[in-house]
């Protein structure tokens, strides 16, 4: 199959190329870095020549764009993305419905939630992990000491702009909000928030704008929803990494500088390919808290952690407990507090943790392939 791929720096890129290459097919890369996504005629123009003047099966990308659908759309090209992003922002379904898509999406109540919409070119697909890239990485002694740690974190807080966009809401919205940020804080499993935001409570935000001289500015649902699950996620992540930081050697690996409250050793970012993989293999456990807008799918960071044969200390994801047996081959809380329990608990019973470190690698291994997943797109797309 000849496929033409387009790529502006995406994680899973080299991986997914990497296997498609091996299974036999062709692929040509087109590089490009959108100044705007949505409106772009040099980038139309010259992806359009490419379709023109050679013959592809299908156009892939990792996540979805806009104008490469567009371009696929016009000329009856196959297009799939497959999307390590979630949620996607709101105004990329203005292209969903092209006849010519195939968007792949790892949340799976997310996907649902499209084709509710009547989004029917949307589907569910995990994630996938490259083992073999992973098990081929070697560290030398430095580099391992450097890595090991009771407890790491890779990944960033967030800087939700709840506070802002609340500035002048009155004071019944503050508390309401207040009210939903603090209850969703303590239920995992089930994201309520979308549910608790209504009319009015939109209206009297946007009329808090208006009252500014704001009249551009006008807050949807999904916008909402975002800031608000941005807050919480900011909020628990802050307060784990403090509270392991207390009693634990714990490290904080991103962009983001924060002042915490205990020592928490910020160690600045790590390279995605090369090093971020000798984290997760040598630090005792990998705290990865869900993005709290992802409902139910498996981000590609807990894969990954558990693919480079690390033990991931997870949040309770629906998708995660359905397809990772909880102790055997991952760590899963429920609450803050069942998160430093389980913590305290596996950094005194190594035997068990490497077991687990084991068990979640075999299943990865086992299951979350690319070869089986891009077989799985392929067949979604009568591709084969």
């Amino acid at each position: 199959m000849k496929i033409l791929f387009y790529d502006m720096g995406g994680y899973t890129y080299n991986d997914f190329l990497y296997y498609l290459q091996a299974a036999g097919h062709t692929c040509k890369t087109v590089y490009y870095h959108f100044p705007d996504k949505f409106e772009d005629e040099f980038f139309c123009e010259r992806f359009s020549k490419y379709l023109t003047e050679d013959q592809y099966d299908v156009v892939i990308s990792v996540n979805f764009f806009p104008l490469v659908a567009t371009v696929c759309d016009k000329f009856h090209m196959k297009y799939i993305s497959w999307c390590y992003d979630s949620p996607l922002e709101d105004r990329l379904k203005e292209y969903f419905a092209y006849e010519t898509n195939y968007i792949f999406l790892f949340d799976r109540i997310e996907v649902a939630q499209y084709r509710a919409e009547g989004y029917t070119q949307v589907f569910h697909m995990p994630l996938a992990v490259n083992t073999d890239r992973l098990d081929s990485l070697k560290y030398n002694s430095t580099q391992i000491a450097s890595y090991q740690a009771d407890i790491s974190f890779v990944g960033h807080l967030y800087d939700s702009p709840l506070d802002v966009l609340l500035y002048n809401a009155d004071p019944y919205i503050k508390g309401y909000i207040e009210g939903i940020v603090q209850a969703q804080l303590r239920i995992y499993g089930y994201y309520f928030v979308d549910d608790m935001i209504t009319d009015d409570l939109l209206d009297g935000i946007n009329a808090s704008f208006r009252a500014l001289g704001q009249n551009a500015l006008s807050l949807n649902r999904r916008g909402l929803s975002y800031a608000i699950a941005t807050q919480i996620t900011h909020m628990e992540r802050t307060f784990l990494l403090e509270q392991m930081g207390e009693y634990y050697d714990t490290h904080f690996y991103s962009t983001e500088a924060c002042d915490f409250t205990t020592p928490v050793k910020r160690k600045g970012p790590v390279k995605y390919y090369s090093e971020m993989p000798g984290v997760f293999r040598y630090s005792r456990l990998n705290l990865c808290p869900t993005l709290k807008s992802i409902q139910s799918g498996i981000p590609l960071r807990a894969l990954d952690i558990m693919g480079a044969k690390g033990v991931l200390l997870s949040n309770y994801q629906p998708e995660l407990a359905e397809y990772f047996e909880d102790e055997k081959d991952c760590i899963m809380y429920s609450s803050m507090e069942d998160a430093f329990a389980k913590a305290d608990f596996y950094l005194k019973h190594d035997e068990l943790r490497q077991a687990i470190a084991g068990n979640g690698y075999e299943k990865i291994r086992r299951e979350f392939s690319y070869p089986q997943r891009i077989q799985e797109m392929f067949e979604i797309a009568q591709l084969v």
